[in-house]
Formats: structure tokens, C-alpha cells, sequence
């Protein structure tokens, strides 16, 4: 794996006759987060994309994150993450360095990835700012996994027929962000870290979308949430949790859609168990605005969280959104409101 890592660099490097149709894109999305009392935090979040044609067909693909933030705590103790880009100070955290092989009608990557390059970014979840709309808990919670913002080394398929498509990934069981030492980002150790297999089927009529899969991951024990497999006991087994998800964005008029998502995992003793949610998407002119709500039961507790937000284009690849999130859990409340604005800069 490490002379894969090795190969990908040599060639993005010293090939520059074949790289004449280098893509560079900066995105940058900063926030204003407020509790209406005396909190407050500022998050931003700089992605770079690059990528490069190797030859006929393959492609180097490349993007880092880097994340920041003014307050080291969130302002809620929610159990979902009601901010989606909010993220411990983070400069330049590797998202994705491999090589895509288009075959036909489907494609092939090989390298650093994480999940929320593919999966869940359908048009109407990617609107809402709460992290449950990117990823479902039941994935992410008590996870190592690669989700934003670490990833680690994997494979991916995509295949496209008509209106279905179909996703496949496996991936190293813990991901990182480092990249040096022992947990870093090029590490693939199945034995050690376990392994994160999963598939994801699609369906899209008209402007509707339809989504199931289901995910297999290995290599936790049951004492410890946060992947340190050092602190399990010699006689402790692994568990291997399964999950399954579906969701669908419903059309309804051409201005108006309907959210609906379910997701749950078993045989597992920590993490998320159910997950539930439903919203509304609509268009008011080049404006779009959402209403959700979702439920999510978990080992310890549960939480009810609601978002309402507006998404207005500015300034050509701008955009403003505010949102405001109502949070419930059996031993507290949050009233959280956020300003977020985010600009593309024109590939160059």
C-alpha cells in the first residue's frame, strides 16, 4: 500500500506533459453559531480540489480540508452535531489522493477517500446543516470510520445504468487525518483496525430519488467507543455491527419535495440503534428553504432535533444561510442559530 502511495505522488509530480488539463478548485464555507444567551463560535472550513488526467482515461484526484474554529467546546452538548463543517482546528486533512479508472458506464478509485464524498449527498439532504443529514448516527456514532473530516485508504465503485446506480466501498475499519506515525491516513491493517464494507443502491425517476443501503463494519470492541482497541481486554471479542438505510426525496410539485429517512444497526452495544427523520424542501424563486425534523435512540439516551433554514445565492458562487436548530433530550434543551456563508472560487 505504501508503494501505491508512493506511485500516486511520483506521478503527480513528474509527469507534468500529461497533466495539461490540471483542475484546481477552492471552496470556502465559514459560520456564526449563537445560543441567544452569552455563547457563541465562529467555524470555517477551506477545501481544495485538484485533479489531473494520467493518461488516456485514469485521473489523480485530490482534495484537503482544514478546519477552524474560535471556541474548543460546541455550544450544545447534542448528540447528532447540529454543525456539519464544525470540526477540532484541522489544517490541511487529506479527503481524497487516489486514482479513478472509468470502465464504460462505471468507474474504479483506489486510494484515500472518505464517506461523505459519496454517500448521502443527494440534493435535498445536502441543503440541511445538521450532521444527520449527511451521514445517518447509526453509521457515525462511536464510528472511527472515515467521515469527515479524516478518511482512510479504501476502494470505491460506482456503476450507472439508466436511473439506477450502484455504489460499493471498503475501507480501512479506523480512519486518521495524520500523516506520519502509527494511525496515519496511508495505514491499511484490517487484522488491527477492522474493515468498513459497504453498498448502496440508487433510483431516480424524474426529479425524484430513492436511496437503500446497507453497511458491515468489524473490528470493535464492546469497551470502548472512540476505535482505541489498546484499552480492550486480551479475552474481549469484536463486535461486527450491521447497519441498513434507505431514504427518498419525493417530488410532489416541481417546487416542492418531501424528505423521508430511516436507518438502524443491531448487535451492537454502543452507537446510534435507530434513526428516523422528515422534512420539506422548497424552491421560492432562486431561493430554497427546509423544514425537518428527526428521532435518533441511542444506547444511553435519545434526541429530537428540528432545523429550519434558508439558502440564498450571492455574488455569483455565494451563497447565505441562516438556520436555526431546536434540540431536545430527556435532560436538556439547545436554541441554537447560524449564519453560514460559502463561496466557489472558479476552477483555475
Amino acid at each position: 500500500m505504501t508503494k501505491l502511495i508512493k506511485y500516486l505522488l511520483v506521478i503527480a509530480t513528474v509527469s507534468p506533459c500529461r497533466c495539461f488539463a490540471q483542475k484546481l478548485l477552492i471552496s470556502y464555507t465559514t459560520e456564526l453559531q449563537s445560543d441567544f444567551k452569552k455563547g457563541a463560535n465562529w467555524v470555517n472550513l477551506l477545501r481544495l480540489d485538484f485533479s489531473a488526467p494520467l493518461g488516456p482515461s485514469a485521473t489523480l484526484e485530490a482534495a484537503t480540508l482544514s478546519t477552524a474554529k474560535t471556541r474548543a467546546e460546541s455550544l450544545a452538548n447534542d448528540l447528532q452535531t447540529f454543525s456539519n463543517i464544525e470540526e477540532d482546528n484541522h489544517p490541511l486533512a487529506a479527503a481524497i489522493l487516489g486514482i479513478r479508472q472509468p470502465m464504460g458506464n462505471s468507474s474504479l478509485f483506489i486510494g484515500i477517500r472518505n464517506l461523505n464524498e459519496d454517500y448521502f449527498t443527494s440534493p435535498a439532504t445536502s441543503l440541511f446543516t445538521n450532521s444527520s443529514c449527511g451521514i445517518f448516527p447509526t453509521l457515525s456514532a462511536d464510528y472511527p470510520i472515515a467521515n469527515y473530516p479524516v478518511s482512510s485508504m479504501g476502494i470505491h465503485y460506482e456503476l450507472q445504468h439508466a436511473q439506477w446506480s450502484l455504489q460499493a466501498s471498503l475501507y480501512n475499519g479506523k480512519a486518521s487525518y495524520r500523516f506520519t506515525g502509527k494511525e496515519n491516513v496511508f495505514r491499511f491493517c484490517p487484522k488491527h483496525d477492522g474493515i468498513l464494507c459497504l453498498t448502496s443502491f440508487s433510483y431516480q425517476h424524474h426529479d425524484s430519488n430513492y436511496h437503500m443501503g446497507f453497511a458491515l463494519h468489524s473490528g470493535m470492541y464492546r469497551s470502548y467507543a472512540e476505535g482505541d482497541t489498546e484499552q480492550a481486554s486480551p479475552k474481549e471479542k469484536k463486535e461486527i455491527r450491521k447497519i441498513i438505510w434507505g431514504y427518498a426525496e419525493q417530488t410532489i410539485t416541481p417546487r416542492l419535495q418531501v424528505l423521508l429517512q430511516v436507518s438502524a444497526q443491531w448487535h451492537a452495544s454502543q452507537g446510534c440503534k435507530h434513526y428516523s427523520g422528515a422534512g420539506l424542501v422548497w424552491q421560492c424563486g432562486k431561493t430554497e428553504g427546509g423544514l425537518f425534523t428527526d428521532y435518533a435512540r441511542f444506547s444511553h439516551s435519545h434526541e429530537c432535533a428540528s432545523e429550519f433554514t434558508w439558502k440564498i445565492p450571492c455574488l455569483g458562487k455565494g451563497f447565505i444561510q441562516p438556520t436555526l436548530h431546536l434540540i431536545h433530550q430527556p435532560e436538556a434543551h439547545y436554541l441554537i442559530g447560524l449564519l453560514r456563508f460559502g463561496y466557489v472560487l472558479p476552477a483555475l
